[in-house]
């Protein structure tokens, strides 16, 4: 029996932290020509203005909090669950300070002028601000339930593979109309596909954190698909404030 659970526990090693991975060369890949490897290479027909201070601050938040997902997996992989709690906490500051963060730079972005072709500026909002709110509760939720691991585990992942929408909606798979954007945003909510699989090898059903992470990461999806597509969105964005 020790031994099977021993398998099982580090088969749920390798499930985190090859998903955190992933995740780390998703970002990577799709943030390369905008922010990683600016000026370097040049993969998609879209603006890239130049990144102001604000913008270099949220790129390196959300690349410092990707890096400490992966290290905080690795904690647990090591069973040094007592630094991970410890780090946990850092985590959550800087989840708390991307929101912030993650509004400044969307409503920014009009001003910058970096969306793609055939989408307005306004329309562009939609994107980064339809997350918040989803990655807020998730989060949210993971630090409430931080003592239940599997729950916890469930929701944290969750969060990081929402903030997959910005990274694979840059990704050259799909022209960067509202039609190819609704087909990236399908794929970024596929993302939680390898997390459904898992449950069910490990459960034998779906965890209710691993649905919800889902149902807000493809309502995300929808919501700014949706907007692209009707101009619903740019009276309500040009009423946002800092716009």
């Amino acid at each position: 029996m020790a031994t099977i659970a021993g398998g099982r526990l580090n088969s749920e090693r390798r499930f985190y932290m090859g998903m955190a991975l992933f995740m780390i060369a998703l970002v990577f890949i799709g943030f390369a020509q905008s922010f990683y490897m600016r000026g370097l290479i040049a993969i998609s027909p879209r603006p890239n203005p130049t990144l102001p201070p604000l913008v270099m601050v949220h790129g390196l938040v959300f690349t410092g909090w990707m890096l400490l997902f992966l290290t905080q997996v690795g904690l647990v992989g090591a069973n040094r669950r007592d630094l991970h709690r410890r780090l946990g906490m850092i985590g959550m500051a800087m989840a708390v300070l991307m929101v912030p963060l993650m509004y400044a730079v969307g409503v920014g972005q009009v001003a910058r002028a970096n969306q793609p072709p055939g989408i307005t500026a306004l329309a562009w909002t939609a994107l980064p601000l339809s997350g918040i709110p989803a990655f807020a509760i998730l989060v949210g939720l993971g630090y409430r339930y931080r003592r239940d691991a599997q729950v916890h585990k469930r929701l944290m992942l969750g969060a990081a593979l929402l903030m997959m929408h910005p990274a694979v909606g840059r990704l050259p798979i799909a022209p960067p109309t509202p039609v190819g954007m609704g087909v990236l945003g399908l794929l970024s909510a596929l993302c939680f596909v390898p997390l459904f699989i898992w449950d069910r090898r490990s459960m034998g059903r779906i965890h209710w954190a691993s649905k919800l992470g889902f149902g807000l990461s493809l309502g995300v999806g929808i919501f700014y698909t949706t907007m692209l597509m009707t101009g619903w969105w740019d009276p309500i964005a040009a009423h946002l404030p800092g716009i």
